[in-house]
């Protein structure tokens, strides 16, 4: 069966909740993303692969190149002009207070901030099962403080109500995806602003300058992947069979053919914020 569901951290052994949070604090995220709980699912990949690349991605150098793909992400948003429409007001409808606007709008930046990076990273992973490549970073310290300090719910796809999950089935059925990423699923609680901004993504995906967009992503990101060691993990993982990783390559796969466009989307739901600013979750 193919790596198609997300782990939780009360699903897992003490030494995985402490990859978890690891995971939590290299990145700063008051969450873990979708990728390292689908990779839950065979915990020998997991383990190999996060003590690889955890250091590349507290290094320096993947937090300058992580900040380079956010700032690109963000141009090509603004230049081509896409945005949702008016978050502020579609929320107003919905009986959300103006400080719940502003709240909102800080957790989409922690999405448009957190989608570059992951980007970086599954491409990474990728080169983990090819055989890795040469490389070298410096090590990096941070003080990691809103992963520390926040956590972040983000409700696994069972916890869906049958309207979430109808909407799931399209999101799925679109992107042909087995995962509903953490960027629409943190706003299952509100099925009817999830369908709003599920509508508005949609949209944007059809057009063939956003397609374009994605595609430059994808290119920026391959070209700042340079200079980043990857080992092995096919020859640190051995207990994993072959059928296993045949998974993992789809598995990391999927989420490399998707976490281009989200991260575009993340930057585009956000500059439709306009003149909000969270005080909790600044991004």
């Amino acid at each position: 069966m193919a790596l198609t569901r997300l782990y939780e951290e009360q699903e897992l052994a003490p030494e995985f909740r402490r990859i978890y949070a690891d995971i939590r604090c290299s990145f700063d995220l008051p969450f873990v993303p979708s990728l390292f709980k689908a990779a839950a699912g065979v915990p020998e990949y997991l383990k190999a692969m996060w003590h690889d690349l955890s250091p590349v991605a507290r290094s320096r150098e993947f937090q300058a190149a992580g900040l380079a793909l956010e700032e690109f992400t963000r141009s090509l948003a603004v230049s081509d002009g896409w945005r949702f429409y008016d978050q502020q007001r579609v929320l107003a409808e919905q009986k959300f207070s103006p400080d719940d606007t502003e709240q909102l709008a800080g957790l989409v930046g922690i999405f448009a901030r957190s989608l570059p990076r992951m980007v970086l990273f599954t491409r990474l992973a990728q080169r983990g099962y090819s055989g890795g490549q040469p490389g070298r970073v410096s090590s990096g310290k941070q003080v990691s403080a809103l992963s520390r300090l926040v956590t972040l719910h983000v409700p696994n796809e069972s916890e869906a109500g049958l309207r979430a999950w109808l909407i799931y089935n399209d999101i799925r059925r679109t992107t042909d995806s087995s995962n509903v990423l953490s960027l629409l699923r943190v706003i299952s609680p509100f099925p009817g602003y999830l369908a709003s901004v599920w509508l508005e993504a949609k949209k944007i995906m059809r057009e063939d300058s956003f397609v374009s967009a994605r595609d430059r992503i994808n290119q920026r990101a391959l070209g700042l992947l340079k200079r980043l060691p990857v080992h092995d993990h096919r020859a640190a993982a051995k207990p994993v069979t072959a059928e296993q990783w045949q998974q993992i390559e789809e598995m990391v796969d999927g989420f490399a053919r998707l976490l281009p466009q989200f991260a575009l989307l993340a930057a585009v739901w956000q500059r439709s914020f306009p003149n909000v600013r969270s005080r909790l979750f600044a991004a």
